[in-house]
């Protein structure tokens, strides 16, 4: 009789303790969840992307401290990386950077009976993004993972002012470009006499020059008193834009 006592004892003892274990689970649960709750309150939504695509041309070394520096290079890409630093990203889906990608007997070079200094050459630092501008790229990444960076002019026998001239990267951008249907595209860089007019003719070959913008204020040229990428503009409906 007293063992059966005993055992009913701890019987009912074990039961309570898991009730108890139970409800501080429950209670633990409920403040976990209502934590979770606040939290999720106080967090700010993660903006929705426009439907846009910016292109930035050749923002590289060489282009704006390099072996063919531009006057305004270092400016133009200066006031673009601060731009999309206080938030210019903000109006992009996607951010498509080009590169002068060059073998080191390309033949635009001098030494090859081209009209250009080496420049942009694979493996060296004037190939590479502006620092600056490379900096807020990477520091923007997780907020804008759509950032691809497409190079050109790496065949030796062949100048390539735009990606678009490239096989490989032309093709893929155009696909992207058809597939995605952009909403509009903005374009800016470097050379506006070179690269950046030739990438907005090609670009408007397949896409609705009214749905073109060129970033006016995040330009530089080589001779900065050529009008092509203005007369294009004129010509076709290309507004201009400042950031």
């Amino acid at each position: 009789m007293k063992k059966h006592l005993i055992g009913a004892i701890m019987l009912i003892a074990a039961l309570a303790f898991t009730g108890c274990s139970n409800n501080e689970k429950k209670e633990k649960k409920e403040k976990a969840d209502k934590a979770k709750v606040e939290m999720d309150d106080a967090m700010p939504e993660k903006p929705e992307l426009p439907n846009r695509l910016l292109i930035i041309v050749d923002p590289q070394v060489d282009f704006t401290t390099g072996s063919l520096a531009t006057a305004n290079g270092p400016a133009a890409m200066d006031y673009l990386a601060n731009a999309l630093k206080e938030g210019a990203w903000q109006n992009y889906g996607w951010i498509v950077v080009t590169q002068d990608f060059h073998p080191a007997n390309h033949c635009s070079f001098v030494e090859q009976g081209g009209d250009f200094p080496p420049h942009c050459v694979q493996g060296t630092e004037g190939m590479e993004v502006y620092p600056a501008l490379q900096q807020v790229l990477s520091d923007i990444l997780p907020d804008i993972p759509n950032i691809h960076y497409m190079q050109k002019g790496d065949l030796p026998e062949k100048e390539e002012f735009s990606i678009f001239q490239n096989e490989q990267c032309g093709a893929k951008l155009t696909n992207t470009i058809n597939e995605i249907g952009f909403e509009g595209i903005d374009i800016c860089g470097i050379a506006t006499d070179y690269c950046v007019y030739e990438t907005t003719k090609d670009l408007m070959a397949f896409y609705p020059a009214k749905q073109i913008r060129i970033v006016t204020n995040c330009l530089a040229a080589v001779d900065e008193s050529d009008t092509k990428l203005a007369d294009l503009m004129k010509d076709n409906g290309i507004q201009g834009i400042d950031f």
